[in-house]
């Protein structure tokens, strides 16, 4: 019986490097990715969002430190890490709000209670369920993707406000074939909308 042999890696600058050599088009879906997982996360900047990216690969810890296997594109690896960290923060909001609701059983004995009653001021509540209907849009759309890049280049690039040959160059597609995803999304918002309201 033979040993498996490790799984190659890249090394920290080497990943570095790929990224600084990557072309002004990849850069920017590079920050449309961080800002799409910036929305899941719901309360960090896409810049920040990719910079703790970048320094999980030079994380000196092992446990938390991110490696890129050989194999794998700089950019599809990052995404992955954002989209990694992204979770990670939504899942310890979540399990903040929770202990916070452990805490506070009764309106009677919160100090914020009267915020609560203003309509103009957003609960703590307010903002958890938005940003969870945000990460559930986005897990929907990935879903609905299928991990189709040039679909969800063309959604976050119009969220961005990008239309025609700018959008089309972002997606690497022509204007037929950006027509004939503006349908597919245009269903998949339909199919979102269904969902909600049938919850």
């Amino acid at each position: 019986m033979s040993v498996a042999e490790p799984k190659q890696r890249k090394e920290p600058q080497e990943l570095l490097d790929e990224l600084d050599a990557l072309s002004d088009v990849d850069k920017q879906k590079l920050r449309m990715i961080a800002r799409k997982y910036a929305a899941v996360a719901g309360d960090m900047d896409a810049d920040d969002l990719l910079q703790e990216a970048i320094m999980k690969v030079h994380e000196t810890d092992g446990k938390h430190r991110r490696t890129c296997p050989a194999d794998v594109d700089a950019l599809v690896f990052m995404k992955n890490v954002m989209r990694s960290l992204a979770s990670n923060r939504t899942e310890w909001r979540k399990r903040r709000h929770e202990a916070h609701a452990l805490e506070v059983t009764s309106a009677k004995y919160d100090l914020f209670a009267a915020n609560v009653e203003d309509p103009n001021i957003a609960s703590p509540e307010d903002i958890l369920i938005g940003a969870e209907r945000d990460a559930a849009f986005q897990v929907f759309l990935s879903e609905q993707c299928n991990e189709c890049e040039k679909t969800e280049l063309v959604l976050l690039g119009s969220m961005d406000g990008l239309r025609g040959q700018e959008l089309c160059d972002l997606a690497g597609v022509t204007k037929k074939e950006l027509a004939t995803i503006h349908k597919r999304i245009s269903r998949m918002m339909d199919r979102f909308g269904k969902q909600r309201r049938d919850s």
